[in-house]
Order: C-alpha cells, then structure tokens, then sequence
C-alpha cells in the first residue's frame, strides 16, 4: 500500500545502469538471423528508443520492404529476448553512481517505483536483475507496450493504477534523453533528466525538463525534489 502518493517512473540504460553489451548483440544476432543483415547500429543514436523502434529503423534504412519487416517482427522480437536471457550472466553490468542509496531510500519512504524504458519487458527484468536492482520495481511501461515513448508513459500509468491502486498526482519520470522528457509532458507529470547518458546537461536543460542533474549520486537534493516539505 503505497502511503505517500508520490509515483517515480525510472528509464534503465544511461539512467540506472550501463555496460549493457548483451543486449547489442541480441539485436544484432537477431536481425541476421530473421532478415539475414549484418548492419553495425553502434553508430546509430537509438538513446532513448524503443526496442521495436529501433529495429524497424534499421531494417527500413537497410531497404527491408514493410511486408517483409511484417512477415518476421514479433519473431525476431522474442529471438532477441531468447537470447539475451540465455547469455544475461555474461553482462558486466554497471549500476550508476547514487543509484542504489536512491532507490533504498525512496522504496523506505514508500514512494511508488516503475519503469518508463524501451527495453522488452523480459530484457529490462533480466538485466536489472543481473544486478539486483529489479525487485524495485513491480510494474512499468516498457518497448513490449508501444513502439512510441509516450505509450510506455502511458501504460505505466496504467499499471499503477490498475495494479497498485495510485491515485496520487506527485509522479516523475527519470531518465537521460530529450525522448524520457518528450514522452512525459503530454501527462503533465514532471521531469528529471540526468546527464548520464550521451547527452549534457546544457542540452538536456533545452529539452523543457523541470529539473536538470549531472547525475543521480546528490540523494538530498534529489529527495528534496521529489518529497518537499
């Protein structure tokens, strides 16, 4: 029973953690294995994207036809979490600075946590399980739900309602990207960009964010922001 009304929706990759290496290969393996390419996306700015976005960019700028993009997709999908399960114990994960002592501190004050991230869902899992940062989080909206940020915004906020029963109106959406802070403002909720990802804090300060950090590790000031007296 959440107590306070107050709901923290967290982006993974840039946001909580990095190293991910995994999951890049998962999708590259995938897209050989479905459409038989062998693009380098390393080069592409997927921050802040969903995994279905991403895959459907990268088919589309290799002349994949829409029918055959159709023909495959939730099967090359799945073969991307298959694959990142069957090799997650390999990932040399790492949880950012003021990550753990954050979320202690904000499940101990009973602040409500879930996930706004692109990842498939069973991928966010495995990889915040790798470690041990998933059982923060009990719902969320993730690249399974919507190809578009907005929707995972969405149906998160969906899942809080419907599964633990939020009716408070102090929510914020955490991440590292123009995109976290885009999907946020059609929900009027607020937003709190750190700049522990590809982008500074002078071009997340751009984006319209309410709040701008370097990172996540000055847990007074950032519990100041989301709990004020």
């Amino acid at each position: 029973m959440v107590q306070n009304g107050i709901l923290v929706l967290f982006d993974i990759d840039g946001t909580l953690v990095r190293g991910a290496r995994c999951h890049y290969q998962a999708f590259v393996q995938a897209v050989d294995k479905f459409y038989q390419m062998r693009e380098d996306i390393s080069g592409i700015n997927y921050a802040g994207k969903t995994d279905p976005q991403i895959l459907r960019e990268v088919l589309t700028m290799g002349g994949v036809e829409e029918k055959a993009i159709q023909r495959d997709f939730q099967a090359c999908l799945q073969y991307m979490i298959d694959y990142y399960q069957k090799h997650v114990h390999q990932e040399n994960i790492q949880v950012l600075g003021g990550v753990n002592e954050l979320l202690s501190q904000l499940q101990s004050k009973e602040v409500l946590l879930g996930l706004t991230t692109g990842n498939l869902e069973p991928i966010a899992h495995a990889k915040l399980g790798r470690v041990g940062l998933d059982d923060y989080f009990p719902f969320g909206g993730f690249g399974s739900d919507s190809e578009e940020r907005r929707g995972l915004v969405k149906k998160a906020l969906e899942r809080a309602h419907d599964l633990h029963h939020y009716h408070g109106d102090r929510i914020f959406v955490v991440g590292d990207t123009p995109r976290d802070v885009d999907a946020a403002k059609p929900f009027q909720i607020h937003t709190l960009a750190v700049a522990t990802g590809r982008y500074s804090s002078q071009e997340l300060d751009q984006t319209g964010a309410d709040y701008v950090l370097e990172d996540l590790k000055d847990l007074d000031r950032i519990l100041e922001i989301i709990m004020p007296d």
